[in-house]
């Protein structure tokens, strides 16, 4: 399959999953004010299960300790658990500056070195960004 053809189909997924989520406008800053990474991450298969375990616990820790980290969403590929990608959203650049300083980040870092294989980070440009309330 062509790269360009994966990467449309990869997109084509990642809106799906988030669509449900994404359903109301967020009004109350603009898009671009915001920052919206797709981190691309290939982990090493005899390490999956100690990734994500690793990965769990910075997700959960960021979202409950960081205000300024509005989203942070993991998945692997269906057809490839060890491509994972992880949609971050960050309510400003000084936001995402804090959350690369927590303790909790860097722990994760250390702790996933060896198992991440490659990593991607893809900036984005946000057009809209809707969520539903909860």
């Amino acid at each position: 399959m062509k790269a360009s053809r994966v990467l449309t189909l990869q997109a084509s997924v990642l809106l799906l999953l988030m669509a449900p989520s994404y359903s109301r406008l967020t009004a109350q800053e603009p898009a671009q004010s915001k920052i919206v990474r797709l981190a691309e991450l290939e982990i090493d298969q005899a390490q999956l299960e100690k990734y994500k375990a690793a990965l769990r616990e910075e997700i959960e820790a960021s979202i409950r300790l960081e205000p300024g980290v509005l989203t942070l969403y993991a998945m692997a590929l269906k057809d490839n658990p060890t491509q994972v990608r992880i949609l971050e959203t960050y309510a400003d650049v000084a936001a995402y500056r804090a959350h690369l300083e927590t303790p909790h980040f860097k722990k994760y870092k250390a702790a996933t070195q060896g198992m991440v294989k490659s990593l991607k980070l893809l900036e984005t440009d946000p057009i809209l960004l809707g969520t539903k309330g909860r």
